[in-house]
Parts: C-alpha cells; structure tokens; sequence
C-alpha cells in the first residue's frame, strides 16, 4: 500500500539532483558525504524521488531534507554498519529483526516487543534498528520496508515508549517514504492510551498506513505462509541472527565518469577478439536460449513502468559457483543501469534496475539489453576485479551465457480491455470482472467499508419499520380490546351471561 504521494515528474528529480550538485560543488561539507551516497543522488533516481514524495513536491523542503540526510548517513556511519559495530546481546536475542514479506512483497522488520526491556540501551537498539534498515536495502535497492510490531505477551512493564518514539522519529526524519505499512499485532487493551501518543507523533500521511491488527484479519496484510506459527500462520521459523553475506550483493562500480563510459558505450573492445557491437543484426545470434547459470525475470521482456518509466530485472544464480554477470544495451545512451555488473553466489539473487532517462523515449521491441553471466574465479571477486575480468572476456566465449531482453511498458503487456470494448452484454460482464482482480487493494477496500456501511443503514431502516408496523399492531389490539366494554358500567365491564 503506501502513503499516498503525489506524482514525480523526471524533470523535477533533475532539478533536486542539480540543487545538490550545485551546492555540493560551491559549499562542500566539511566531512564528505559517503560516495555510496553521492551514487545515489547522481546516478539513481529513486532516493531523490522519496524525498519530493514525502514533502509533497516541496523542492526547498526535499533539497533541505536531502542535504541533512546524508550529513547524517556521514556522521552515524550508515553505509558502512555492519554486525561488528553492534551490541551482540541484543543483535542476537531476536527482539528486533527482518524476515519474510507482507502482501506487497515489502520485508518485514519485526520488533518482538515482549523481549524487550526499559533497562536496555536506546543509542544501541536503534543502531541495530538501522542496520537492519541498511542491510536490507543493500539486498533489495532501496526497498520500503512494513515494521510488524508483536505486542503479544507484552504489559506494561515491556512497553517502552521511548524506544517506540525513536523509532517514529528515525524513519521520519532519515528514511523518506520507506514505510509500506506499521502493523501492530495484538495489542493489549491496556496499552492503547501509549499507542494513541504514539499515533500523534506519525506524520499524517504515515497514520494512513497505520494498521491493528489480530490473528482475525493479519491475512489482509500477510499471506499466512508469510506469518510465523506465533501469528497463526504456518512458518515455524525460530531467529538465529546470520551475518550479511555481502558478496551476494551486486556493488555498482564506483561512480566516476569512467565507469559510466566504460559500460555505456556501444562498442566494448575485448583484449583477445575484434570489437563486438550489440545491435539488431546480432543481438540474436548472441542469445543463449538454455539457462545453465542465471534464471532472469522475466525470461524474454524488461518490463518498464509507463508512469516513472522504470524497470527492475530479477536475476538468480543457478550454478553450483559464484556466478559473475555483466550488462549491456543496444541503447546505452537511453538508459541508467544498476549495477551493470557485480557476483551472485549460488541460489542467490539480486536486483537491477533500469532507468529511461527523460530526455529519451522508449522504442518498443527495438531497445534490447543483453545480460552475460559465467562461473566467477576462485568465487570471490570485488567490484574492481569484476570489471577487469569482463574487460578481458569476449562475449562470445563458448563460457559465456547470453540472455536477451526486449524492452516494452507494462501496459501492452495485455490487450483484454481493447477486446472488451467489442464483446456483446454477457462478454462485457466477464471482462469487467476480470479487470476488477486489478482493482487497487485500498479502493478495494473502500468500496467494501462503503458498501458495508450502505448495509448498516438499510438494516437501520428495516429493523425501523418493523417496530413502527409492530407498533401499529398493538395500537389496533388495544383499541379493538377497549370497544367491547359497555359505556354504562361506570367502573368495569357486565359479567357476561
């Protein structure tokens, strides 16, 4: 779901990313910002989209936010957090952690607030707070994230409001628009007055995701394979902390004008092989159809968003080894790629995305990428070594797995709403209920409260007349009763004979 945000226009991202380059340029900070940062700002567009979001489009009020941000990202270590830097005690008793995911595919960060105590550090559990944050949106690019709080078997004596405060006041002021939902899990009665201070401190767009919820309706949010057999789901899952597995993760190259080119270029130029162009007339014959190192999501399409115009491609390693990837395009002047190259160890996977700058326009079925993957050496490979090996390696080597991609919009993915329009009565009726299944799941929703509201009213006025006719019933009884008494009998009705 999300809080709801007003549309971000490419041109207004650009504006937010020229404010900072200029002022960056004029008035560095006295520390500087981490590079993981600046890549994020120069070359993504995502993270500056989250701030326009969360301040309603507000260029001063985002560029301010920004700025503060990373003084802070800089100052707190943010990027550079690891498991080592953490109070162990408390990373590991399981209190606060990440796992599964709600129904929006969004990770879930469980706070297990019954283990909790008032005694603990706050500084250090919203370190681990963080780091579980960063951890997080280093596996899967700057995902948002729904925190589950599991008040069940928790009292008074475990309820920390302060630690609760922190963590409101964390995500709002350094994590723009990373909250997909805040679901509280059985709350006791007792605690509601802390939770209604609580609610007071969220910005009013975060109280629209805030949701209480029971074993009744926890399925409206996560799949019951997705709840833990505490939740009343069937995952049996029991915390035991694993440390990030960093090289699973694809690091971008670092951000310098040199890589950029060195992977945008059409024309890559190989040590041991004449220079491959990708284009039209090859792209094909470079294609391997089998998949004996990588599966990618989808197989054939890079499927772009036709409101932000971007994409996310989903790549896993199926190999028994590290498996090294690299990215390339028939338009690369077109496009944004992150990373463009990176290792994935076995069973993993990781996520790229693909921006269409502004300037450019999509060409459907023409915009082809082209993903390469081979076994990596000895496994263990950094962003540097990454780059020189696929400087040295031609794509067409017998080891070397191709994977075609044809870039469309998501929208002529499907055709049924043009066929609609020509089907008869009937036809028409099933085709409005196969595109109700696309409905939005929060005016889905509403529609249900609506209509349920509708039917409380009706009740109402049913149950309304039916004491007004029962009513009228005994009216008549009664009089019908007293017109069989005498007028004579001052006192009482004649004894029958």
């Amino acid at each position: 779901m999300g809080i709801k945000v007003k549309d971000v226009s490419p041109q207004q991202i650009e504006e937010l990313r020229e404010r900072f380059n200029s002022k960056y340029a004029s008035s560095p900070p006295a520390a500087p910002f981490h590079p993981t940062d600046i890549d994020r700002i120069r070359n993504d567009h995502l993270w500056l989209q989250r701030f326009l979001e969360m301040h309603d489009l507000d260029m001063e009020a985002s560029f301010t936010k920004l700025w503060e941000t990373c003084a802070w990202r800089q100052s707190y270590g943010a990027n550079d957090l690891d498991e080592s830097q953490l109070n162990q005690e408390y990373l590991k008793e399981g209190s606060v952690f990440v796992h599964n995911y709600d129904v929006d595919a969004m990770p879930l960060l469980i706070f297990r607030v019954k283990l909790h105590s008032k005694s603990k550090n706050l500084d250090e559990l919203i370190r681990i707070v963080v780091y579980w944050v960063e951890r997080t949106q280093r596996e899967r690019h700057l995902t948002q994230l729904t925190i589950f709080f599991d008040m069940a078997g928790t009292g008074l004596a475990t309820m920390d409001l302060d630690f609760v405060k922190r963590i409101v006041e964390t995500f709002k002021q350094y994590y723009p628009n990373t909250l997909n939902y805040i679901l509280v899990f059985e709350l006791a009665w007792v605690l509601n007055a802390a939770f209604k201070v609580i609610k007071a401190l969220l910005p009013p767009k975060a109280v629209e995701i805030l949701k209480m919820i029971s074993k009744k309706d926890i399925s409206q949010y996560i799949t019951k394979s997705n709840c833990l057999a505490s939740w009343g789901g069937e995952d049996n899952y029991e915390f035991s902390f694993v440390p990030e597995a960093k090289k699973v993760i694809s690091k971008p190259v670092a951000a310098n004008a040199g890589d950029d080119e060195q992977f945008a270029d059409k024309k890559v130029t190989f040590v041991d092989s004449a220079p491959v162009v990708i284009k039209e007339t090859n792209i094909n014959e470079m294609h391997t159809p089998s998949e004996g190192m990588l599966h990618i999501n989808s197989k054939e399409f890079v499927n772009f968003n036709s409101k932000n115009a971007e994409a996310t491609m989903t790549i896993k390693a199926i190999a028994t080894s590290a498996v090294t990837y690299k990215i390339q395009t028939t338009s690369p002047e077109k496009f944004r790629v992150r990373p463009r190259c990176g290792i994935i160890q076995p069973n993993q996977e990781t996520f790229i995305n693909i921006w269409l700058k502004s300037e450019h326009t999509l060409s459907e079925g023409k915009d082809k990428f082209l993903v390469m993957a081979m076994i990596a050496p000895g496994g263990e490979c950094g962003g540097a070594d990454v780059t020189e090996l696929w400087r040295s390696k031609s794509p067409t080597s017998e080891d070397v797995e191709q994977h075609r991609l044809v870039c469309r919009f998501e929208e002529s993915k499907s055709k049924a709403p043009l066929d609609c329009a020509n089907k008869s009565s009937k036809g028409s009726m099933d085709c409005s209920k196969k595109s109700g299944a696309n409905v939005d799941p929060a005016t889905a929703m509403e529609r249900q409260l609506a209509f349920t509201q509708n039917l409380q009213y009706v009740t109402l006025a049913l149950l309304f007349l039916l004491f007004a006719g029962f009513g009228f019933l005994m009216y008549q009884q009664m009089g019908q009763h007293a017109s069989t008494c005498p007028k004579a009998t001052a006192y009482s009705c004649a004894k029958r004979k």
